[in-house]
């Protein structure tokens, strides 16, 4: 039996989101270095320490991304890993939504793969720097698919794949929740194999649930960061109309120019409007059934509904009630990233209407078949002009100078659990060898060393504080003493000062004992600090030492049994077509 063709369609709908994808990552792809800006900190080797799998000092916001991270960079040096998972993770989204919409013609296709990887909320986040919320997000058309096929099948292949992808999703703690809530909108039914599906739910989010309840951090969240990180108001529209058209991120730095123009209103427009569309002519139903129909638009409401809940009176007030109240629920205040289900609604809506429009195009010759064809494929660059542009600033890759990793090393042949605190003390910074972008502490995944370093934010004029008992202590004695005593009476046996920040030089470092100095970065021995007792118990190692574990096994031996279950399906449709 011959073996079946690639045909160039299939090539071609996988490619045009991969382009997509690389356009939007092309200073990382073209340029030596590691990503340091904003939220993108990747490092030559990140270990794996209790921070990693959420038993730091901080609440376990990337877990259990950086124990991921920090297991593959003991393979691959983490400037390659950036380059490797960055334009993958896009490229994934517009590979699951072109084949969720895939009893569409080649055109609406074209466009859904396309919008999936060039649109607002995609370019935004990745301007802060958030890579791993949008694997997240481009998982959720996979999961779609996967749930939809567990519910009918009820196969433990299928399953599996809903694992694999849901075990994706899970890197961080939004992740899993959004990927979660689409697994089982799309996977749950009457049966009672759909407790199967909400088993495997739960099970994947204990790498990050059972840290924040048994670490050190505090469970509750500072509502102050409930008005500041809420949706964002772009252009003349407000903040629905930004929201409706796939933006409103809270970050004025990253959002693109031509979205604080009428720009954005008018992506809002044609979201609405082929929302309507869609569902007023029969589309999405005749594409998806009704439904799954029902259950995406659903989804997708309930995203929108989310990220718009903050920016309402009433709404910011009970989100800062259960921020305050509710372990865990700190996740709330960055309202728009759950806009992510509204984005795959709102690009399957739109690849509806752009086949109606194609295929009523067909009967006006090829020319204008052609014509609107070269309008819907590049749509989503037409509508987001400017999105390459908002990415490259933060996707360019600095040098590390060889003086930080000196200094790292240097804390790493140590005593094992001494402390190591930067300075001076703030949670973001800038650098003179970096490129005018500010950016999570290096130290922070460079030391195989508890690394404090601040964790209240200042967010325009509003200070957020952090979970951090013992980092908040340690910052208000730094304000109060001078650097060797207050180090020293917090345990810190370390003291990592970068020299070239601007406050560097109003620093008092008399009293701490100089291992290391360059131009850029010095290292201090602090004289009587001793090293403190790990700040979580053998029990809470255990346990997450335990659900970590469970947790990679189910989403391996998911992944291989869906694997397996995908070759069959398409061998058994190879068998089909060439009978």
């Amino acid at each position: 039996m011959a073996r079946p063709s690639v045909r160039p369609t299939a090539i071609a709908l996988d490619a045009w989101p991969a382009l997509l994808a690389v356009v939007l990552c092309l200073p990382l792809l073209t340029r030596s270095g590691h990503p340091l800006a904003r939220d993108l900190v990747f490092v030559p080797h990140q270990p794996l320490t209790l921070a990693s799998v959420g038993l730091g000092d901080g609440a376990p916001r990337a877990v259990p991304l950086d124990a991921v991270v920090a297991l593959l960079t003991q393979v691959v040096d983490g400037g390659v890993l950036a380059r490797l998972v960055l334009p993958l993770v896009l490229a994934l989204a517009g590979w699951g939504l072109h084949r969720l919409v895939g009893g569409l013609g080649t055109g609406a296709r074209l466009l859904a793969g396309g919008l999936a990887v060039w649109n607002p909320y995609v370019v935004e986040r990745l301007a802060l720097g958030q890579w791993a919320l949008l694997a997240g997000y481009a998982t959720l058309p996979w999961l779609l698919l996967a749930g939809r096929r567990f519910r009918d099948s009820g196969a433990w292949g299928d399953l599996g794949a809903t694992a694999g992808w849901l075990g994706l999703a899970s890197l961080t703690p939004t992740g899993g929740v959004l990927g979660s809530a689409a697994a089982l909108v799309a996977g749950a039914g009457r049966s009672a194999r759909t407790w199967r599906l909400v088993a495997l739910c739960v099970l994947l989010q204990l790498p990050w649930l059972v840290p924040s309840l048994l670490g050190a951090a505090t469970a509750t969240s500072d509502p102050a960061g409930v008005d500041a990180f809420s949706a964002g108001d772009e252009g003349p529209g407000g903040v629905l109309t930004a929201l409706l058209g796939l933006g409103g991120i809270w970050d004025a730095q990253s959002v693109p120019g031509t979205r604080e123009t009428w720009w954005s209103t008018v992506t809002a427009v044609l979201v609405v409007a082929a929302l309507a569309v869609a569902w007023a002519r029969g589309g999405l139903v005749r594409l998806l059934g009704r439904p799954d129909a029902v259950r995406l638009t659903a989804l997708g409401a309930g995203g929108l509904l989310l990220a718009f809940a903050s920016s309402v009176p009433g709404g910011t007030d009970l989100v800062a009630w259960l921020v305050d109240t509710v372990p865990g629920a700190g996740l709330l205040r960055d309202s728009q990233k759950f806009l992510a289900p509204f984005a795959v609604l709102a690009v399957v809506a739109l690849a509806v209407v752009a086949d109606a429009v194609l295929t009523a195009a067909t009967r006006h010759g090829s020319e204008v078949v052609l014509a609107a064809g070269l309008l819907v494929v590049p749509l989503p660059v037409l509508l987001l002009p400017d999105g390459a542009a908002t990415t490259w600033p933060t996707v360019d890759p600095v040098d590390f100078p060889a003086g930080l990793q000196r200094a790292a090393d240097l804390v790493d042949s140590g005593p094992p659990g001494a402390q190591v605190a930067t300075l001076p003390w703030r949670s973001y910074r800038g650098f003179t060898w970096g490129h005018g972008l500010t950016s999570s502490d290096p130290a922070l995944r460079m030391v195989d060393r508890p690394v404090l370093v601040s964790d209240v934010l200042q967010v325009g004029p509003t200070t957020i504080r952090g979970e951090s008992v013992r980092v908040r202590d340690l910052g208000a004695a730094l304000l109060e003493e001078p650097a060797a005593q207050a180090l020293a009476a917090h345990d810190v046996t370390w003291a990592l000062v970068y020299r070239d920040d601007p406050a560097a030089a109003d620093l008092d470092v008399t009293g701490l004992d100089e291992v290391y100095a360059d131009r850029l970065v010095a290292l201090y021995r602090v004289p009587g600090a001793a090293v403190p007792p790990a700040a979580t118990g053998t029990p809470a190692r255990v346990m997450t030492g335990l659900v970590d574990v469970l947790a990679l096994g189910c989403v391996l031996t998911g992944a291989a049994l869906g694997v397996r279950r995908a070759g069959r399906r398409r061998g058994k449709a190879s068998g089909r077509g060439s009978r």
